[in-house]
């Protein structure tokens, strides 16, 4: 915790630039290390398949079923011909929602933040199918409870931050590892004859422009 007590937290549970930016770097090294990858990109896929399940049910789609698979890939089933949007939105879920964060932190909503995120675990594990994926959505969730019942601000800001930084940088690795050649890319150019390599320039530049956005908020 030294990169805490070298400055004073800021008001409503802010860190200072500094520390901020050093849990940034944190956050990096364990989105680029193998090894730290492997059980990192776990939340980027829980992001992933979860902005597919929300807006596929918000136009109406029933969510057949999740599946979070321990290789760091995942499925989302909302029936033949799911809505074009519930396919886009999947590679940008991870950054909208590190966004997102950062949008709460800049505005001193960090326990509400957290607490938002155990809300969308709870309706994450409505839909898993799998064990793995059961068992990782539900130990994301014993770890954000135990951060909110600690009621340590210092611990509160470290890992909203920690959280938000992660999806953002995964957000932008896991566009970039998967490239034109997504799943999600094949998809959307069967539905709509635009090639593959739009979705991923359309993906690229939206979680590079979040995590641009977001580090500002940030630090």
């Amino acid at each position: 915790m030294a990169i805490l007590t070298s400055a004073p937290m800021q008001e409503a549970g802010r860190l200072p630039a500094s520390a901020a930016a050093a849990v940034g770097v944190a956050a990096l090294i364990l989105v680029i290390m193998p090894g730290l990858w492997e059980l990192v990109r776990q939340v980027n896929v829980m992001a992933h398949e979860g902005a597919h399940a929300v807006v596929g049910s918000c136009q109406g789609r029933r969510v057949l079923g999740v599946r979070l698979e321990s290789g760091g890939t995942g499925e989302t089933d909302l029936g033949p011909n799911p809505p074009l949007t519930s396919i886009v939105v999947g590679y940008l879920g991870p950054s909208g929602l590190g966004l997102a964060a950062a949008g709460l932190i800049a505005h001193g909503l960090i326990v509400h933040a957290l607490w938002i995120g155990m809300l969308l675990l709870a309706i994450l594990l409505l839909s898993v199918r799998n064990a793995f994926g059961i068992t990782m959505v539900l130990v994301a969730g014993f770890l954000l409870l135990a951060v909110i019942r600690s009621q340590n601000a210092e611990v509160e800001a470290v890992v909203l931050y920690g959280l938000s930084w992660v999806l953002l940088l995964s957000g932008v690795r896991v566009v970039l590892n998967h490239g034109a050649q997504a799943v999600d890319a094949g998809l959307l150019r069967d539905r709509t004859d635009f090639p593959r390599v739009m979705w991923y320039l359309l993906w690229l530049i939206g979680s590079v422009a979040a995590l641009l956005w977001g580090a500002t908020m940030l630090v």
